[in-house]
């Protein structure tokens, strides 16, 4: 079966470099209430390490429900629409979730549609969205499935164009150091959000990486290439682990409030175990 999964995100990867319809279902989506699609978009059994997966998202969405209060918000990438739930329930004005999969964008407006605004979007084109709409643009897990077709700058414009000036954007996307070519290195992040912001704050992922790549991080650690290290409050039972291995987090700032630009951020709110958290101001 493998093999079968790695011929098909070869074949379907090389259709969307050619045609430059970039987005294809070659993911496992969880969905609410033990739902599960695999990248084949079969339904498959529910397992424990899609609840972690399942949970790890929600946090993300709590995290980033701080910030929303009496806000306008976008959830870009929105998959089946629990985030944008719980940003409404976090007591934002206004919520939009958008997402390429129309079967996911059905499920949301069946499930969620009293709580958000669901449109069929691709993060590198919302033209559905007017400029300087939003106060608040959120993206979980996005942009990693766009940078191997070199597109992760335009969805950045697309995230800058709809939010307001001095709006905020916060970001989740793996660290590779965790997921291999799925994701950004720290040199690749930080330039993205070097080009595009004057004012933004990288926070780490939580967990020291497994095996060879924990050389990557004691080096970078070395040279004081890091994001903000937090001492974050995981509950690893509810972390997708590989089987057999000890995890190590990573030792910073004890989590409490942290301030950026003026905001302050409550970081024990954060449970990113393999990804960076981004939150920036867009300056226009």
């Amino acid at each position: 079966m493998g093999s079968v999964k790695k011929v098909y995100t070869l074949v379907t990867h090389l259709i969307g470099k050619v045609t430059k319809k970039y987005y294809f279902e070659d993911y496992v989506r969880v969905y609410p209430d033990r739902i599960v699609f695999n990248r084949f978009g079969r339904k498959v059994k529910f397992q424990k390490d899609h609840l972690n997966n399942f949970l790890n998202h929600c946090k993300f969405y709590k995290f980033a429900a701080q910030f929303v209060k009496d806000k306008r918000v976008v959830d870009i990438g929105c998959g089946s629409g629990y985030g944008c739930q719980i940003m409404k329930k976090g007591g934002a004005a206004l919520v939009c979730g958008s997402d390429a999969s129309r079967s996911c964008i059905k499920f949301a407006k069946s499930k969620y549609g009293d709580w958000a605004d669901f449109t069929v979007q691709g993060a590198t084109d919302m033209r559905k969205y007017p400029d300087s709409f939003f106060d608040i643009a959120v993206s979980s897990e996005v942009l990693e499935h766009i940078k191997e077709y070199g597109m992760e700058q335009r969805a950045t414009d697309e995230l800058k164009r709809i939010t307001k000036d001095n709006g905020l954007l916060i970001i989740g996307t793996p660290n590779s150091e965790m997921l291999g070519r799925h994701g950004f290195y720290f040199e690749e992040i930080d330039a993205l959000l070097h080009k595009n912001f004057k004012r933004f704050c990288i926070f780490e992922n939580a967990l020291v990486p497994f095996g060879d790549k924990k050389h990557l991080w004691e080096k970078r650690l070395s040279d004081k290439k890091t994001g903000v290290i937090i001492s974050e409050l995981i509950a690893l039972s509810e972390t997708v682990l590989p089987k057999g291995k000890n995890p190590e987090l990573k030792t910073g700032i004890p989590a409490g409030k942290f301030k950026f630009a003026t905001l302050e951020i409550d970081t024990t709110l954060l449970h990113n175990t393999h990804s960076w958290i981004v939150v920036a101001k867009n300056d226009k």
